[in-house]
C-alpha cells in the first residue's frame, strides 16, 4: 500500500492551529555518544497553548466537534494533563467552553494547572481512580448542561479518537518529508506512549506510505499487551475513518516496556538520567512523565543493541515541560 496521506485527509474536516511544520532538528553531541543519527522532532513547539503533540489531534477533533455544533468541550486526564491543558488553550483561541474534570485531589495551582486556569477552564477534580467511572460522570455533566443549553462534546482520555489519530498520520508524512531534506528517511520513530494514539496514527503513516521505519512506543503507564492492543484498535480505527482497508501483523506494534519506573508521572531514575543528559548535551527540556521516560528507553534500546549503532533514528518530543514546574530539585537532578 502506497497512498498519498495528505490527499487522503484533505477531505476530514480539520482546523487549523498548528504552528507548523514543526522542527526536525539533529541532536549532534547525543548521535556522537550513542552511536546513531539521531533527529528530534519537536513537537514541543507546536504553538498556541504551550506546545504539545495533542494539538496535532485536536485540529482534527475540534473541527468534528464543531461540526455538531459545540459550544463546549468536556475532557479529563491527570491533574497535569498536557492534554487537558492544550483543549483548554484550543476552547480560548475558537471561543469555546472548555469543563476539565481532573482525576485526582486538587493540587498547587503550578505547571498545567495553573495554566488550565490562565486559559479559563472550568475546572474540577474528581478523586476517582476508575476512568471508566469518570467518563460516566462527564456524560452526567454533559447532560446537565444539554438543559441549560449548551451542546458540549466530551473528548476521550488523550485525544485517543479516530479523527486525533489522523493527525500523526500527517505528522509521519511531514516527518518523512523533512528527513529526506536531511539525508534519509529514519530507520526508527521512537516516541513516549500513554494512550497509544499518536504511535497509532504514526503506524498509520508508515503503513499508508509503505514505508520500512519502525514505530517504538515506550510505555509510560501501561502494560505492554494492553498498549498494543490499544495500538492497534487506534490504528484501525483511523484507516476506517479514512476509508482504507487496513491490517496489521503482531510485530508491527513495537512496544518497549520496562520503562516507567516507580509508576505512571513518578520521576524514574533512567528517565532522570535522560533528563538531564539531553538537557546538558542538547539544551533541550524533556518532562520527567513522558518524554524523559521515552528518551531512556530510546537510549536504553540502542545501548543493548536492539536498535542497532550506525542507525537513523527519530525521537519524537510530544511536549510537556510546564510539568518540570512542579518538580522539586531532587526529582529532576538526583
Amino acid at each position: 500500500m502506497n497512498q498519498d496521506i495528505a490527499g487522503l485527509i484533505r477531505s476530514v474536516p480539520r482546523v487549523s492551529l498548528l504552528s507548523g511544520p514543526t522542527p526536525l532538528e539533529r541532536a549532534p553531541r547525543l548521535s556522537a555518544e550513542l552511536g546513531v543519527d539521531l533527529l528530534l522532532k519537536r513537537d514541543d513547539l507546536t504553538g498556541i497553548g504551550a506546545g504539545g503533540n495533542k494539538l496535532r489531534k485536536l485540529e482534527f477533533i475540534v473541527a468534528a466537534a464543531q461540526k455538531e455544533g459545540a459550544t463546549a468541550l468536556i475532557t479529563t486526564g491527570g491533574a497535569q494533563s498536557n492534554h487537558a491543558r492544550l483543549t483548554a488553550a484550543v476552547a480560548a483561541r475558537l471561543g469555546l467552553k472548555c469543563y476539565l474534570r481532573l482525576k485526582g485531589v486538587a493540587p498547587a495551582d503550578v505547571g498545567n494547572v495553573l495554566l488550565d486556569r490562565l486559559f479559563g477552564a472550568d475546572l474540577d477534580f474528581w478523586d476517582e481512580p476508575n476512568y471508566d467511572i469518570v467518563n460516566q460522570r462527564m456524560a452526567a455533566l454533559a447532560a446537565e448542561l444539554r438543559k441549560k443549553g449548551e451542546h458540549p462534546v466530551a473528548v476521550p482520555l488523550g485525544g485517543a479518537t479516530p479523527e486525533g489519530t489522523l493527525g500523526y498520520a500527517l505528522a509521519f508524512a511531514e516527518i518523512m518529508q523533512q528527513a529526506a531534506a536531511l539525508g534519509g528517511v529514519p530507520d526508527y520513530i521512537v516516541l513516549a506512549a500513554g494512550t497509544g494514539s499518536t504511535q497509532a496514527g504514526l503506524l498509520l503513516g508508515a503503513k499508508l506510505s509503505a514505508a520500512s521505519t519502525r514505530i517504538v512506543g515506550v510505555s509510560v503507564s501501561w502494560a505492554k499487551d494492553i498498549l498494543a492492543a490499544e495500538v492497534t484498535r487506534h490504528t484501525l480505527d483511523g484507516a476506517k475513518r479514512l476509508g482504507v482497508a487496513l491490517t496489521l501483523k503482531p510485530d508491527d506494534v513495537w512496544i518497549a516496556e520496562g520503562y516507567v519506573g516507580p509508576g505512571y508521572a513518578k520521576p524514574s531514575p533512567l528517565g532522570r538520567a535522560a533528563l538531564t543528559r539531553t538537557a546538558q548535551r542538547e539544551g533541550v527540556l524533556l518532562d520527567s512523565t513522558y518524554t524523559a521516560k521515552g528518551m531512556s528507553g530510546a537510549i536504553d534500546l540502542i545501548e543493548k543493541g536492539v536498535i542497532p549503532r550506525g542507525s537513523r533514528m527519530v525521537f519524537v518530543h510530544t511536549g510537556g515541560t510546564p510539568e518540570l514546574y512542579t518538580r522539586a530539585p531532587e526529582d529532576l537532578l538526583g
